[in-house]
């Protein structure tokens, strides 16, 4: 077994070499297996599972699950229990992903992790089990960091679908599925329904589930794989409905959880920092999974979980950015038509007044038609741009031309040009708001201009 510890780049080369892998043909009979992530534990004497020895929040979802999954870890850890979250992607920095009690864990960290998980996929490959993907990787050192840490409670954000997503090797006390939308379709499928089947692959005989679905094809679905595995269901607007008010002289909301079920207690007034509708949804079910985790044993009082929630920080969701010039830019990683919508919804609630300038870029893999036409019915500019740390991009020249009739738009190639003039033509600056959005990895790039502007 390799005894040579990583530095910080090393590590992180040796993770992104596997991607590299990945794309090779011999990697394809690879993919999407759940026994060589068990394997992957059992070598790291995680015991081949996750939550065996303590609560784990297991959270699926096309769009929200990430700011729920962030939004039971606060709750958690503002409670006195030292709480992991494992979220992805990570916008800038890898160790975004591996979380305890809000701090990603350092870089040194991050290297002697990645070095012990390396010493275990290597023994995997020499007993033909064949390398692990990145994600199995990542998924193993988030679970070891947690470990090392001696963690008390964790939540696991599925990667991609839920049925066989690394994470999906966990054995939860409460599952969630947030939303069902469609994204990804050339590996979860093309219609809502075969889309939730993938998803509902986290639901657990027994372990309750709550559902952020409350009609229609997907939470059919959703509905019958619970009731076939004997699982617990709390639906929004059955079991449980909210409201989230927008403060008027501030971004955030007044947010109340109604209860219309025995297991779900009322929230009435608690401050959400986070704006949009959809935000509050998805506190509606970070609150009833607490009161699920409550009943199974992890104990937190609803002035913990009000002083959580009203921390709560999302990266890269309607993050705003104040900028010296007195303007304002907002970071959103929105990159399918549902999210988009949620954003502009968002927006013209809270730029009446002011001139919206959008910057736009996204992957190929993505349907940008009706994300443009949304954005159109919003922005005052558009400006279309591309990231270039990744090869998924789209061409600007497909998105221009993708454009409604009638519509205008400028071509910027660069994301930090794009940002330079739209603040240049953003006068007086108080009067604009200057979006970027369409992609996390679009974000990635933008992200650290703004943080130093």
């Amino acid at each position: 077994m390799p005894t040579d510890q990583f530095d910080y780049p090393a590590a992180i080369e040796y993770l992104y070499d596997q991607i590299n892998y990945e794309r090779t043909a011999d990697s394809k009979p690879y993919a999407f297996r759940l026994r060589r992530m068990r394997d992957l534990l059992e070598m790291l004497a995680l015991g081949g599972t996750a939550g065996d020895d303590l609560p784990v929040v297991h959270i699926a979802g096309t769009k929200g699950k990430g700011s729920t999954a962030t939004m039971v870890a606060a709750m958690l850890a503002a409670s006195g229990i030292r709480t992991g979250l494992y979220t992805s992607p990570h916008l800038v920095d890898l160790e975004e992903r591996f979380v305890v009690d809000g701090q990603c864990a350092s870089k040194p960290e991050v290297a002697s992790l990645v070095t012990a998980v390396r010493d275990a996929a290597q023994c995997l490959t020499a007993c033909d089990a064949g390398p692990p993907t990145f994600f199995e990787l990542t998924t193993a050192v988030a679970l070891l960091h947690f470990k090392r840490r001696d963690c008390q409670a964790v939540v696991l954000e599925v990667g991609l679908g839920g049925r066989l997503d690394s994470t999906n090797v966990c054995v939860p006390a409460v599952t969630a599925i947030t939303s069902i939308g469609l994204d990804h379709q050339h590996i979860l499928g093309n219609s809502l329904g075969e889309i939730a089947f993938q998803k509902a692959g986290i639901i657990k005989p027994n372990v309750p589930v709550v559902s952020g679905l409350s009609n229609g094809e997907a939470a059919e679905v959703i509905d019958r794989v619970a009731h076939e595995r004997n699982a617990p269901l709390l639906k929004i607007g059955t079991d449980f409905d909210f409201s989230a008010e927008p403060l008027s002289d501030a971004w955030g909301s007044r947010f109340d959880l109604i209860s219309k079920h025995a297991s779900v207690r009322d929230r009435v007034g608690w401050h959400l920092p986070l704006d949009g509708a959809h935000q509050g949804r998805n506190a509606a079910i970070a609150c009833t999974i607490m009161d699920l985790l409550q009943n199974s044993g992890t104990a937190t009082s609803l002035d913990a979980q009000a002083l959580g929630l009203a921390a709560v920080k999302c990266i890269g969701r309607i993050e705003r950015f104040p900028m010296s010039d007195g303007g304002e830019v907002i970071l959103d990683t929105s990159h399918n038509i549902d999210s988009i919508s949620a954003l502009c919804d968002c927006l013209d609630r809270r730029a009446a007044g002011r001139t919206v300038t959008i910057i736009f870029g996204t992957s190929r893999d993505k349907d940008h038609i009706p994300m443009l036409r949304r954005l159109c019915e919003t922005a005052d500019r558009l400006i279309l741009t591309r990231y270039h740390g990744n090869p998924r991009y789209r061409e600007t020249a497909e998105l221009m031309a993708a454009l409604p009739a009638g519509q205008t738009a400028t071509i910027q190639e660069h994301p930090e040009t794009a940002l330079a003039i739209a603040r240049q033509n953003a006068s007086p600056p108080k009067d604009h708001l200057i979006v970027v959005c369409g992609s996390f990895f679009l974000a990635a790039e933008v992200r650290p201009l703004l943080a130093t502007a």
